[in-house]
């Protein structure tokens, strides 16, 4: 009977000492997964927030090619009234070349309008990324925690089984 008291306190404290082990390095795996989770959320902010200054310099680019484009509009307008003996600053040809310069206006705050709705929206992507961030990282640190209160849980739990089974072999008379 002595040998097997032996036997169960020698496997109570292995296994309280692989428990205590286990659920410690299960914390702080979980830690490193939510640290890796973290990086990632924290790359992809900063590929929106890239994504939105590419998306500005290429409206303005592309506000610059507009307008390019608009002046060969209208001088070719011009041209074309004045081709066929008409003035291009007077009467219809100038409300064609306002209307047309008003269209053109209309164009580019349109281009404007839809790039800044795309900005506002890689700005607001890469604001969830650095929250995702930062959450995973307090998940990290709560998974670390909740791995060390088990683990010490593990020992206290070891520790009880351990003094039930010297209980059991004073009360057997091992202990006198």
């Amino acid at each position: 009977m002595e040998a097997v008291l032996i036997a169960g306190a020698t496997a109570t404290v292995g296994g309280t000492y692989m428990a205590y082990k286990g659920a410690k390095k299960a914390g702080k795996q979980e830690q490193e997964a939510q640290e890796f989770n973290a990086k990632v959320a924290e790359r992809n902010a900063k590929v929106s927030r890239l994504s939105a200054q590419i998306k500005k310099r290429q409206t303005e680019q592309d506000l610059v090619d507009f307008d390019k484009g608009f002046e060969r509009l209208q001088r070719s307008t011009a041209q074309a009234y004045r081709v066929n003996g008409f003035r291009a600053d007077t009467g219809t040809p100038l409300t064609v070349m306002l209307d047309n310069a008003y269209e053109g206006e209309k164009e580019k705050a349109m281009i404007k309008y839809n790039s800044q709705i795309a900005q506002a929206q890689l700005e607001e992507q890469a604001v969830q990324g650095g929250m995702q961030a930062d959450l995973s990282r307090m998940y990290g640190q709560q998974a670390r925690t909740a791995g060390k209160y088990n683990a010490y849980s593990s020992l206290l739990g070891g520790a009880s089984q351990l003094a039930g089974m010297g209980m059991q072999g004073y009360n057997a008379g091992f202990f006198g």
